[in-house]
């Protein structure tokens, strides 16, 4: 008897062993999946093309929201006349999918030198989803220029990097995604007026809120060219990401943010990103903010080294050196990795199911665990837990579902248990797995109030 009873003990753990090495296998072949495809298309990227995109948009003299729209050869209405005319001829090869159109508005300007209002143009191309199509992720670059008078609609502004390289990004990214079917929808866009306060996209985020339409991320890729430092030296290796946090560290922009990281380590591992926990560079903005301002999770993807006689600047020498921001101080290599980002990002998120809804979290009372309380989106299964140090800036565990104590209940709320994750110490979160592997963002639960309001008043008593 004693024998047979150990003979069904060692079957029982024989059996949960297969069971468990069965679901590593089928999600390891899940995560090929995905990485193949993405691989697929981060090989098609080709820096040739974005050459020639920041050269022909260079070739347009001017981009400054005042310059002439009576052209086809010169001035900001010839820059988005060729920009809608490139995406519409992507537009023919996908089926239907992907539709291009023009958002017009009169918005007000503040800018010294300009008038009251201005008109702005961008030029949108919509790739819907095929089964989460309300679901929407935005990637953007500015197309307008300006040189070192803001108001001057006439004079030369090449704009190359800024934000020429950014804008050719954008048109690659279309070119490579638009030949896939992802569930859901990526917005690709060139932004009008972002020298003069933000103003198309600004317009943009608005009509998305007024839609109530349901961004889960916004890209802003601004400045992304130039490799040359003004210091002589070279940074090519990694990009900036800048997120805005209003309160704490995990904010829906950190998240978006760390999912970047995480696209970027799986699949252009020889390129990094670096994570900069400011919403962007020092008493500086970009079209990201719009969102941001909307409650979107926004990032802004911008070089390592900015080179200032480049940005903003008329085409001139002095002292020997030239300034103006032409192309041929651009690095198309580097634009292209970070393309490679961008697209691997996309095409996660755009593949994975919709990102958890992390309800709350506590200690337990009797160990040092870490409890959950959660919601899977409608029809998702497989999801996974991570969590890091508070000083860490990026994920640094992940715990698989089912190493995890999950209790499902009928509420559809999920009671998870990470056992001796002491939540005093770390972040904690949780992100859904597709069944190709792809990963959404993760999200956290939010910080007790009391921790995210002014310091404690009269009256108030510490403690838990």
């Amino acid at each position: 008897m004693i024998v047979a009873r150990v003979f069904v003990v060692l079957s029982a753990v024989a059996l949960a062993a297969a069971v468990a090495a069965a679901q590593e296998t089928g999600q390891q072949a899940a995560q090929d999946g995905v990485r193949s495809r993405v691989a697929e298309a981060l090989a098609a990227i080709d820096e040739k093309r974005i050459e020639a995109d920041v050269r022909t948009l260079v070739g347009f003299g001017t981009r400054h929201v005042l310059s002439r729209t009576d052209s086809d050869t010169e001035g900001t209405g010839a820059a988005r006349k060729w920009l809608r005319a490139q995406f519409e001829q992507l537009a023919a090869g996908c089926d239907g999918r992907l539709l291009v159109s023009t958002q017009t508005e009169k918005v007000p300007c503040r800018r010294s030198g300009m008038p009251p209002e201005v008109e702005v143009v961008n030029v949108v191309a919509t790739l819907r989803g095929t089964s989460d199509p309300e679901r929407i992720y935005v990637v953007g670059g500015h197309y307008d220029s300006r040189n070192g008078d803001g108001a001057d609609g006439v004079g030369v502004a090449p704009g190359a990097v800024d934000d020429a390289s950014g804008t050719a990004l954008v048109l690659e990214a279309c070119r490579v995604l638009s030949r896939r079917a992802l569930p859901a929808t990526i917005l690709f866009v060139a932004y009008d007026g972002e020298e003069q306060g933000l103003l198309g996209s600004q317009a943009h985020a608005a009509a998305l809120a007024a839609a109530d339409a349901k961004v889960d991320g916004m890209i802003t890729c601004d400045i992304v060219g130039n490799t040359r430092g003004m210091d002589g030296e070279r940074y090519d290796g990694h990009v900036r990401c800048f997120s805005y946090a209003p309160v704490g560290n995990d904010s829906f922009g950190r998240s978006l943010a760390r999912a970047v990281t995480y696209a970027a380590r799986t699949h252009v591992p020889e390129f990094a990103v670096k994570l900069i926990f400011r919403g962007d560079r020092y008493g500086r903005g970009g079209d990201h903010r719009s969102f941001f301002d909307r409650g979107y999770p926004a990032v802004r993807l911008t070089e390592p080294r900015e080179d200032f006689s480049r940005q903003h600047q008329n085409l001139t020498e002095r002292d020997g050196k030239p300034y103006g921001d032409l192309p041929d101080y651009a690095d198309f290599a580097y634009t292209a990795n970070v393309a490679r980002v961008v697209v691997a990002t996309l095409a996660e998120l755009a593949s994975a199911p919709p990102p958890p809804l992390v309800g709350t979290a506590q200690l337990a009372r009797d160990a040092y665990d870490t409890q959950l309380v959660f919601e899977l989106p409608a029809g998702v299964n497989d999801f996974e837990f991570v969590w890091r140090e508070t000083t860490e800036p990026d994920w640094t565990h992940v715990v698989p579902a089912a190493q995890a104590e999950v209790r499902r209940a009928n509420s559809g709320r999920n009671l998870a248990t990470l056992r001796g994750v002491c939540l005093d110490d770390v972040v904690v979160g949780v992100r859904t797995i597709g069944g190709d592997g792809s990963r959404s963002r993760v999200a956290t639960p939010p910080e007790p109030e009391r921790f995210l309001q002014r310091p404690r008043g009269e009256g108030e008593e510490g403690g838990r």
